[in-house]
């Protein structure tokens, strides 16, 4: 499939959602409007923001966005349990994607164009990825791609995915609640937020430049 009618596929399906959530009075700006809605319909509410939550996959849109949306609407506790649930679905997809369908969805193009992100992969192995994952300037969806590609496994992949970002959902949750009292944490979460983007993305730069040439030759052996 080109990627034109990758793209129009993915607008169109968006536009679906969208229309569908418009034509319910889901898509509002009025904070009484939603606060009503959730009362008479708090489990089909929750069930909606975890499918969105996971498809968002599909049209590029960070995590974290629904992460803060979700403290919004359900507070840090509930929102941290269901992004969590999120998470482990949505990466599931992108796992499905990337060791699957990598030839007919992603082509040689993306292979060649990360090929380095799944050099690192293969040969730090699920240390990596954790770290990759805990970044929050890193895409975890295209680390989970790319530890798919090379066919890193799926139950130890989750499993590290979820370990490793529940910290930072944790945090993104408290700079979406509404909650009185919150103003400290919402302080500390931020500090500590970008120690952990500091941190690991030098470290991830790091293992990146210091890439030698023979470790690049592995690179021909990632189909």
């Amino acid at each position: 499939m080109k990627k034109r009618n990758k793209l129009i596929l993915m607008a169109i399906f968006w536009l679906v959602i969208v229309a569908a959530l418009y034509s319910q009075g889901l898509i509002t700006t009025d904070v009484n409007k939603i606060n009503e809605i959730i009362g008479k319909n708090p489990f089909n509410m929750r069930v909606l923001f975890v499918l969105l939550s996971t498809v968002r996959v599909l049209f590029f849109i960070p995590q974290t966005v629904f992460i803060i949306i979700g403290s919004m609407l359900f507070g840090p506790y509930v929102g941290f349990a269901l992004s969590v649930l999120s998470l482990a679905m949505s990466q599931s997809i992108m796992y499905a994607i990337g060791r699957y369908f990598q030839n007919q969805l992603l082509g040689k193009e993306f292979l060649e164009k990360n090929k380095n992100t799944m050099l690192i992969l293969k040969k730090y192995g699920y240390k990596i990825l954790a770290l990759g994952i805990a970044c929050p300037v890193t895409p975890s969806d295209l680390i989970t791609l790319s530890a798919a590609c090379i066919k890193l496994n799926f139950k130890k992949c989750i499993a590290i995915i979820v370990m490793a970002d529940t910290p930072m959902i944790f945090l993104y949750g408290f700079l979406g609640t509404g909650i009185q009292g919150t103003f400290l944490f919402k302080i500390l979460a931020i500090v500590a937020i970008t120690f952990v983007s500091y941190y690991t993305f030098v470290i991830w730069n790091k293992i990146n430049s210091n890439l030698n040439e023979k470790d690049k030759t592995i690179c021909s052996s990632i189909k």
